[in-house]
């Protein structure tokens, strides 16, 4: 079987291998689905309502304090504010060729990217809405 040419089963919008899925809550029912594209490095987002639109993908990328996001197995993303650092949410991912790698095994890390970056870094801004859920409350 030639795996070589593969293109997966990750859709138009997602990359082999499609890795994992996190939702990003907002009133009513609203927010978004991003999913992990590990073969392009990217993060697709789609509406959680209607017919669940694909609004556009992301990367996280280099700069001069970290290295950015590759082959990534996954995302988990919270709109709650976490402190000064993370006011308006945040999301973590999984960075899956951290560098510099040590010894004999690539290392992996995780990454911490504020919600606000990403949601205002599309042509319409995603929502950003730190009120309408939170993760913590029990009833």
């Amino acid at each position: 079987m030639d795996t070589a040419g593969d293109p997966g089963f990750g859709g138009e919008h997602l990359s082999a291998d499609a890795e994992g899925a996190t939702i990003y809550h907002a009133a009513d029912g609203k927010g978004y689905l991003l999913a992990s594209s590990q073969g392009d490095n990217t993060f697709a987002v789609y509406e959680r309502q209607g017919r669940n639109a694909y609004l556009g993908s992301f990367t996280v990328t280099d700069s001069a304090a970290t290295d950015g996001v590759q082959h990534s197995d996954g995302a988990a993303v919270v709109n709650v504010p976490l402190g000064r650092s993370f006011p308006k949410g945040l999301l973590v991912t999984h960075d899956g060729e951290a560098t510099p790698a040590d010894g004999d095994r690539e290392g992996t890390n995780f990454k911490f990217t504020r919600w606000d970056s990403v949601a205002t870094a599309f042509p319409k801004p995603l929502t950003i809405d730190t009120k309408s859920f939170d993760p913590r409350d029990t009833d």
